[in-house]
C-alpha cells in the first residue's frame, strides 16, 4: 500500500498500514441471553430488523408488484414512498389483508427492505401524565450544555459543572424519564429546561429540576442526533431548537414552546440520516450527513453503494440551504454485479457518523470519516478533513487508512476485500495547550488517537494501537479534553482486546494511565447483550471524567491518576416521573452524560437494550 497525497495532506501512518495488511474476518456474533420479560423492539442492536423483509417481499408481495400488475405501484415506486406511508398501508390501509398472520417484527422488516428506513408507527399523541404547571420564560444565562461537545471546539468539557470531583460518590438519581426510542439523543441543557428527541418521533422539553414535561413535539420520522440552541428573531421565545432526524430533514423549533419554525430537506438518499449533531455558528448550522448502506450487504436487490459523506450549510434563521460539499468530489459509478444481478456502484462511504469541530479562527470545520463500503479508490474514507466555513471547499484531508472496505453481512460480496472496519466515529477535539499551540486530536475504532496540525492536517503525533480496535472495538463515540489531558474510552471486545480508559497528554500523546473496564457479573442489561467495553462518548469536569460501559455502568475516575470515584449501575428499573412502574435501562453507548448547574443527564437503553424505550437520568448531589 503506498502512501497518497490529495488536496493538502492525506496521510497514511506506519500502524494503519500494518493493521490493513492483516484485515480482520467479522467475529461471530455473540450469543445474548434476555432477561425474562424482554421483548426485542423493532430495531435492534445491529441497527437491522430482526427479520428480513426481502424474502418475505418475495413470497407474499412481489407478484402484485414485481413486475407491478394492473395499478399496482411496482418496487421502485414503493421505495420511493416513505417508511410510514408502506407501514400504513401494511397495518391499517389496503393491504391489511395481505400482511395477515405477519408479525411486527415481519413487517417492520419488509418496510425496511422496500424503503431503507425505520418506520415510526403512528402511537397516542395524547398529553404526557406529567405536564409542568407553569411554564416560565426561558433562562439562557443559566448552565448549559449545548450540542454535542458543549463547545464548539467539541471538547466534551464541562468547566463549571455545578459540583466537585469530590462530590461525585454522592451522585443519586433524582428523577427518571421513560419514553419510546431505541436511540435517543444525549440531552441539551439550556438554563431550568433539558431538551431530548427520539428515535421514535419525539421532541421533549423537560424541567431540570422536576422532569416535567413543558412541552413535547410529535412527527413521523425518528432523531438520536443531539440537538443545538440558537437565537432566533422569528421565535416568541426568541431561541431556537435544531433537530436533526433520519431522513436526512431539519427542523427548528420555538425552544419556549416546540412550535416549528421550518422544515428543510437537506439531502436525499434512501438510507441516509443524520447522525452527528448539528453545529451552530454566527447563524449558520453545520449539519453532517450519514448513510446505513453498509448495512445493506444481505438486500440482494439493492445497487450500493452511492452514499458519499458530505456537510450541509443551513441559514439558521430561513433554512436555506447555503452550501453542501461532499469529502470526494466524484458520482458514483457502475461497477460490476453482484450474486443477484444487481447492479453496484462505488466509490462511496466516508459518512460522517460525527458532530463536526468549529475553528472560528482560521474560518475551518474540522470532520472525520468513516469506512469506504466497496472495492473502488476512496481517498477520504477513514479520514479527518477540514473545510472552509463560508464555502465548504476542502481545505485539507488527512486518511490514516486507505482501502477500509467494510459492509456488514458480506464477505468478499460487493466491496471486494474486506477491511478492519475503522471508521472514525468521534468528532474531533480542537485542543489548545499551553503556549497557545492548537491540534486537532480525535481516535477511531483502529484503537489509535491521532493529533493533526489543524491549519495543515500535518500529523503531529499518534498513538500506538491501545487495544485490538475492530468493527465494535477502539474508539467508538468520542474523545474528552480539558487542554492537558485526552481521555479515550475504549469499546475493545475484552476476549481479544483491552476495554477500559486511557489518558493521554495532549501534547505528546504519551500514556499517562490506564484503567481496565472491570467485568460485572451478573450484568442486569435486560437484552442480556452486555459488555464491559466504554462505547459511550466520555464526559470530562475539573478533576475527573465520566465513562459509560456496555453492562450500563456509568463510572467515574479522577483525572491525576484513574483512581475509580464512583460506580453506578444504570440498568436498575425505576420507577419515572411520567407514571413508568419499574422502567429498566440498558447499556451506555453513543453520547455520553451532560453536566450543568449542578445536574447530570445520562440515558441508560441504547440500541434497545432495555427495551422500547430509554431511561433519562437526571443526578444530583445527594439527590436533591
Amino acid at each position: 500500500m503506498l502512501r497518497r497525497a490529495w488536496t493538502l495532506v492525506l496521510g497514511l501512518t506506519a500502524a494503519g498500514l500494518a493493521a490493513s495488511l492483516a484485515l480482520a474476518q467479522t467475529p461471530a456474533r455473540p450469543v445474548y441471553t434476555p432477561k425474562p420479560g424482554y421483548v426485542t423492539p423493532p430495531e435492534n442492536s445491529a441497527g437491522l430488523y430482526p427479520v428480513s423483509g426481502e424474502p418475505i417481499f418475495r413470497s407474499r408481495c412481489a407478484g402484485c408488484h414485481e413486475p407491478a400488475v394492473e395499478r399496482a405501484p411496482d418496487r421502485r415506486a414503493l421505495a420511493a414512498r416513505s417508511p410510514e406511508e408502506v407501514y400504513d398501508a401494511l397495518t391499517v390501509g389496503q393491504m391489511t389483508p395481505m400482511a395477515e398472520g405477519m408479525t411486527p417484527a415481519e413487517i417492520f422488516g419488509v418496510v425496511r427492505y422496500l424503503t431503507g428506513k425505520s418506520p415510526t408507527p403512528q402511537t397516542a399523541q395524547g398529553p404526557d401524565p406529567n405536564r409542568c404547571a407553569v411554564s416560565g420564560p426561558l433562562k439562557p444565562d443559566g448552565p448549559r450544555w449545548d450540542g454535542w461537545g458543549r463547545d464548539l471546539e467539541n471538547s466534551r468539557y464541562q468547566p463549571k459543572p455545578g459540583f466537585a470531583a469530590a462530590d461525585i460518590p454522592r451522585l443519586k438519581v433524582k428523577w427518571a424519564f421513560s419514553y419510546p426510542g431505541t436511540k435517543n439523543s444525549q440531552a441539551t441543557i439550556f438554563g431550568d429546561r433539558v431538551f431530548v428527541a427520539s428515535l421514535a418521533g419525539k421532541v421533549y422539553a423537560l424541567d431540570a429540576a422536576s422532569g416535567c414535561v413543558h412541552w413535547r413535539y410529535d412527527f413521523r420520522g425518528g432523531a438520536r442526533a443531539t440537538m443545538s440552541l440558537g437565537r432566533h428573531p422569528k421565535a416568541a421565545s426568541g431561541w431556537a431548537l435544531y433537530v436533526g432526524d433520519d431522513r436526512m430533514v431539519v427542523r427548528a423549533l420555538d425552544a419556549g414552546s416546540g412550535q416549528e419554525l421550518w422544515t428543510t430537506q437537506v439531502h436525499d438518499h434512501v438510507v441516509g440520516r443524520i447522525t452527528g449533531s448539528p453545529a451552530l455558528y454566527d447563524n449558520v448550522l453545520y449539519v453532517p450527513l450519514s448513510a446505513s448502506e453498509e448495512s445493506q450487504g444481505n438486500v440482494g436487490s439493492y445497487g450500493c453503494c452511492t452514499f458519499i459523506g458530505a456537510v450541509v450549510a443551513v441559514d439558521a434563521i430561513s433554512g436555506r440551504v447555503l452550501w453542501k460539499q461532499a469529502v470526494l468530489n466524484e458520482t458514483p459509478k457502475p461497477t460490476r454485479k453482484n450474486a443477484a444481478g444487481t447492479q453496484m456502484y462505488g466509490p462511496a462511504g466516508g459518512a460522517i457518523w460525527s458532530a463536526p469541530t468549529l475553528d472560528v479562527k482560521r474560518g475551518l470545520l474540522y470532520v472525520a470519516t468513516g469506512d469506504s463500503y466497496t472495492e473502488i479508490d476512496h481517498p477520504t474514507s477513514d479520514a479527518v478533513v477540514a473545510m472552509d466555513l463560508k464555502t465548504g471547499a476542502i481545505r485539507w484531508a488527512n486518511q490514516v487508512l486507505a482501502n477500509d472496505n467494510f459492509m456488514s453481512g458480506t464477505i468478499n460480496g460487493p466491496l471486494g476485500e474486506r477491511g478492519p472496519d475503522y471508521d472514525f466515529g468521534s468528532s474531533p477535539n480542537l485542543v489548545t495547550l499551553p503556549g497557545g499551540r492548537q491540534l486537532a486530536i480525535t481516535g477511531n475504532k483502529s484503537s489509535i488517537v491521532y493529533a493533526m496540525d489543524p491549519a495543515t492536517g500535518k500529523m503531529v503525533w499518534e498513538t500506538p494501537k491501545l487495544g485490538s480496535g475492530g468493527a465494535s472495538g477502539g474508539v467508538e463515540w468520542s474523545t474528552a479534553t480539558d487542554g492537558r489531558i485526552v481521555y479515550a474510552p475504549l469499546a475493545d471486545n475484552p476476549a481479544r482486546g483491552r476495554p477500559g480508559l486511557v489518558a493521554l497528554e495532549a501534547a505528546s500523546g504519551r500514556v499517562l494511565w490506564r484503567v481496565d473496564a472491570p467485568k460485572v457479573e451478573p450484568c442486569n442489561v435486560p437484552s442480556g447483550q452486555c459488555r464491559p467495553g466504554y462505547s459511550q462518548a466520555a464526559t470530562a469536569i475539573p478533576g475527573a471524567v465520566f465513562t459509560g460501559a456496555q453492562d450500563g455502568h456509568l463510572r467515574a475516575y479522577a483525572a491525576a491518576d484513574g483512581k475509580l470515584l464512583w460506580d453506578f449501575d444504570a440498568t436498575v428499573p425505576r420507577d419515572t416521573v411520567n407514571g413508568v412502574k419499574g422502567a429498566p435501562g440498558g447499556y451506555l453507548d453513543m453520547g455520553g452524560p451532560t453536566v450543568a448547574g449542578g445536574m447530570m443527564f445520562l440515558h441508560s437503553g441504547y440500541n434497545g437494550s432495555a427495551g422500547a424505550s430509554n431511561l433519562l437520568l437526571a443526578f444530583t448531589v445527594d439527590g436533591k
